[in-house]
């Protein structure tokens, strides 16, 4: 068996009591983190501050409400510079929103990746934004959040119902959303590149669409055309869902697999038809004529390097013993060591495991083509993509 070179060091489990900065606080549920979290509650603290001016809020409600699907901290800071409000918790707030940002643009991957980000709950799609409310997501595992702590503009505690969305407006505080899923998924797919299981030219062209075929003729692929998701399984104080997929094929006649992590970003809601016309399968790096493609939900308790290390070394423990058998069932063990690899609530259909679509083929078309869980509907078709 083949061992990364990126095998993770095992993180030591911390746990601290977040501490009182702020008089008007109040020992409240969910107040444990990992050490090096972010404190949301801090930062939704200090962004509190802000709102208080009423120059500020205006401008901040009016890019929240054109939220696709959340406006990074660091954006509605940098708009808002001009404003004169409360300078103390606009300069801490704008030191580190650039910190975690630069940390996640490093040439080493971090352990940890969390970009300050903002969204809005607004149903009723009010104008009045004189009650709304502001909060965090609780930390630990989803199964066991019961209330969501949200706290009023003169920072009074109000405690929510976790699993029941709430009728009024609650703007958010996320460090693990849109734009993280964005960078994570980058350092992933260096990684399967750095262990062989990734071809080159996805990981230097990032999905740039130039002829590779020996006839230089262009690109053979699959499209995504349509998807539908029943339950994206994600509490409502988490927000607009981070999916992705992981696809799978085999690229030799050596049974060596190929895998690739691509964003679903447009993926927020269930119950939703998206047409993305996102290329989902690259046919040139395959030997043969179908592939996996299966589709997960960002969980925030998961180290994204430590994912991808168990995801590699799970399909090599297979490889060893696969190289002479035929390439169709390689091609179904590959998509199961990448399922068997993640989490154990996640092999058991639990949260953050949306579906599977198996020996998806080339040259084929699939309308409302269900995943092998029944989780995800979709249509997707070949598409050529000429050379210029």
């Amino acid at each position: 068996m083949r061992i990364p070179r990126f095998l993770v060091k095992a993180l030591v489990a911390s746990v601290l009591l977040v501490s009182c900065t702020n008089s008007n606080e109040l020992e409240t549920p969910n107040q444990q983190v990992e050490l090096n979290e972010v404190n949301k509650k801090e930062v939704a603290f200090k962004f509190i501050d802000l709102m208080k001016n009423q120059e500020f809020k205006d401008k901040a409600i009016e890019m929240l409400k054109a939220q696709q699907p959340s406006v990074v901290l660091s954006k509605i800071l940098e708009e808002t510079k001009s404003i004169v409000g409360n300078e103390k918790s606009f300069k801490e707030l704008t030191i580190q929103s650039a910190t975690l940002e630069s940390r996640s643009d490093a040439d080493i991957a971090p352990e940890k990746i969390e970009i300050l980000e903002v969204w809005m709950h607004n149903p009723k799609k009010v104008s009045d934004f004189s009650n709304v409310l502001f909060s965090f997501a609780p930390e630990g595992e989803e199964k066991n959040w019961s209330v969501v702590e949200a706290y009023t503009i003169d920072k009074k505690l109000v405690l929510l119902d976790a699993e029941k969305t709430p009728k009024q407006t609650v703007i958010v505080i996320e460090t693990n959303g849109f734009e993280t899923l964005k960078k994570e998924v980058a350092y992933m797919n260096k990684y399967l590149q750095e262990e062989g299981v990734q071809n080159e030219r996805f990981a230097k062209t990032k999905m740039d669409f130039s002829p590779v075929s020996p006839r230089n003729t262009g690109l053979e692929t699959t499209k995504l055309d349509k998807i539908r998701l029943n339950n994206d399984e994600e509490p409502w104080i988490s927000g607009a869902a981070e999916v992705y997929a992981i696809t799978s094929g085999i690229k030799d006649a050596g049974n060596k697999p190929e895998i690739k992590i691509i964003p679903m970003y447009y993926l927020d809601y269930d119950g939703t038809d998206y047409y993305p016309n996102q290329i989902l399968l690259f046919w040139d790096d395959y030997k043969y004529q179908a592939a996996n493609i299966q589709l997960f939900e960002k969980d925030d308790n998961v180290n994204y390097k430590s994912l991808v290390s168990t995801i590699v070394s799970g399909v090599f423990q297979i490889i060893g013993t696969v190289s002479t058998q035929p390439w169709v069932n390689v091609l179904g063990q590959v998509a199961g060591a990448i399922i068997q690899a993640m989490p154990d609530s996640w092999y058991t259909n639990n949260d953050d495991y949306v579906d599977s679509f198996y020996t998806i083929e080339k040259n084929k078309s699939y309308n409302n083509h269900y995943g092998a869980r029944g989780n995800a509907r979709v249509n997707m078709s070949p598409f050529f993509v000429a050379a210029n």
